[in-house]
Order: structure tokens, then sequence, then C-alpha cells
């Protein structure tokens, strides 16, 4: 991918900076060469990577798609399993597909940190006039700074070595392959699509005409996560479906219609999920009072259809999905790329 492999080389310039130059920080003066990034390299480096962009996944008919097969372990470089990841997801395998996504929001996030970092970096390696004096107090402290950017660096600089040499889709087509996975039964997929986390916010004008197609099904892929036992969506379309909303309103609320008595069923359907797990003690304190307080707000009438609603829930499954591992309230984190794998 040539723009991470200029990141990539940027920052192992400053690096090696900030390692040769490093008793400048104490007060003595160097000269230093500050790297930049050619263009013209980055056009050869496009020309030459061999790489091109997928195609979007073609559109399968429910029922239609090809049975999931093992995906390749998640330490493998992507661009030696990337053919056929790609191929399998074009064919429309869910889990495939979930992978591929996911893989490609990996790379496109180190990118954007190796970028961010290249740039809270230059002002570190900027030469000081000659002669200039630090107090000790200073200087420990920008020697800190500089030691914790270091550590920083070297750690993407090895995370992006797993997406060297592959050329990222753009942001609607990495949308349709999450979608894919989403309506070929993929739950980690249908829970990333339906609570809009496979929507960038720096992308937004890029995804116009999906959001379009996800404010019209958002909430149907949120349903079936929740008919799953896959209490992260349960905890998201309740926190959408509520009024009294603590936090931002994320895509999903913006997809649904408020509704208090929906919003009690599925926060008394995340209560039966949790039970006695100590992982969800935090979770469970917060949900135990969304219920009180949406008891108190509705009527006798609406507090028992919530509640039938929830056994309703609780009937159809009563156990959490198996890819469960924590009950997050407030935002929905990513789907990481070795969890489109059920366990």
């Amino acid at each position: 991918m040539p723009v991470l492999r200029a990141y990539r080389g940027f920052v192992a310039s400053l690096l090696l900076i900030a390692a040769v130059g490093f008793g400048w920080w104490i007060g003595r003066t160097h000269s230093t060469t500050r790297p930049a990034s050619d263009p013209a390299d980055a056009d050869e480096s496009r020309a030459t990577d061999g790489q091109t962009p997928p195609s979007p996944p073609r559109s399968v008919a429910p029922g239609a798609f090809p049975p999931n097969r093992p995906l390749p372990a998640p330490q493998r470089p992507l661009r030696e399993v990337l053919p056929d990841l790609r191929a399998r997801a074009d064919a429309g395998e869910p889990n495939a597909a979930c992978r591929l996504a996911a893989e490609m929001e990996y790379c496109d996030r180190l990118a954007t940190q190796l970028s961010n970092m290249s740039e809270a970096m230059r002002p570190a390696n900027a030469q000081l006039p000659p002669g200039t004096q630090m107090a000790p107090e200073l200087q420990a402290v920008m020697r800190q700074n500089l030691q914790a950017m270091s550590a920083g660096a070297e750690h993407l600089l090895q995370e992006s070595a797993h997406c060297e040499g592959v050329a990222l889709v753009d942001a609607s087509r990495r949308v349709r392959y999450w979608r894919s996975a989403a309506l070929g039964g993929n739950v980690m997929a249908m829970r990333h699509y339906a609570v809009g986390n496979a929507f960038r916010m720096n992308e937004t004008l890029e995804n116009l005409d999906d959001l379009r197609v996800y404010r019209r099904e958002a909430e149907t892929f949120a349903q079936r996560a929740v008919a799953a036992g896959d209490l992260p969506t349960v905890m998201a379309l309740a926190a959408a479906r509520s009024p009294n909303r603590p936090f931002r309103r994320y895509l999903l609320a913006q997809a649904v219609t408020p509704d208090r008595s929906q919003a009690l069923a599925l926060y008394l359907y995340a209560q039966t999920l949790m039970g006695d797990d100590p992982r969800f003690s935090p979770s469970r304190t917060f949900v135990d009072q969304a219920v009180r307080n949406l008891e108190q707000d509705l009527d006798s009438t609406s507090v028992a259809r919530a509640r039938a609603q929830a056994s309703d829930y609780q009937r159809r499954q009563p156990t959490l999905a198996a890819t469960v591992r924590g009950a997050p309230f407030g935002h929905t984190p990513d789907v990481q790329r070795q969890e489109c794998t059920p366990p």
C-alpha cells in the first residue's frame, strides 16, 4: 500500500533521528536533515506494488451464500492471503467478507495512526537555536516524551508490517463487504454494520449512497443480531430506542424510532443474557438503572408489553452468542480481524 509504505518510511526515519540525536535533548545542539516523503516515489510505488483494488462484492440472493470455509491465520501477512480472501468475499462467503472488511479497516487505521505519528514527531526532532539551554526539569520531560513517542512509533511500525504491499479498498467497497457478510449471517458483521461502525466520520461524503441503504435496513440487521443473542447489539439497540440517551446519537439511533417500551424490553433481555457473570458487572449496573428509569416513565400496560417482549426474546435465544466477550455501553467497539470466525 503506497500511502502506508510512505508513512512507514517517514516514521522510521524520524525514529532514526531520535535515536542518533537523543543526546541533543540534554542541551547539546546538532544539525538534522529532515526526511520528507516524495510524491514521485509514491506514484512509482503505486505502479509497481502489483495490487489492484478489488471489485465490489457481487449481489447474492438470500439463501444462496457459499458455505464458510476456514479462514487463514490472522498472523499471516495480508499480502499472502489477500487474493484468496478477496475471491471468497466477492463470491459472497460471509466469514471471508467479514475478515476482508476488518483487514481493510485495520490497515486504514494504521495508516492514519502512522500519519498522525509522523506529524507529532516532527516538532520533537526540530532543531533548537544554537546555545539554547534548558532547565533540568524540562530536559527530563522532553526526554520522557521522546521515549514515549519512539516506543509508540516502533509499535506502529511493527504492526503495519502486516499490511505492507497491500492496496486499500475505498470506503464504499469496505462497507459493502461488511453488509455482504451481515446478509450472509455473520453475527459480528451484523453487529458492526447495524451499530454503524462500518461508516467512518472522515468518510461520510464517500458513503452517502450506502448510508441511505443503511438507514432503511439498520434496524433489521440489529434485530437479527439480537435474535442471535449478541449482547453488544442488544445494548446498542436498547440505547438507540431509548429517548433518554445519555450519550451521543450514533448512527443506529438516527435510523430507528425512539420507543421506551421497546428499549425496556431490550434492557430486560440484556439483564437475562448477563445473568450473574462478573464480566458484565459494570454494564449490569448501568442496565439496572436504565430499567428502573424506563419503568418509572411508562404506564403499567407499556411495562407489561415490554416484559412480554423480553420473554419472547429470551424464549427464542436464552443464551449469549458464542462471540460475545463483553457488554459495552455508550459505544460498541469495532470488530477485530480475528473475530470474524465464530469460536
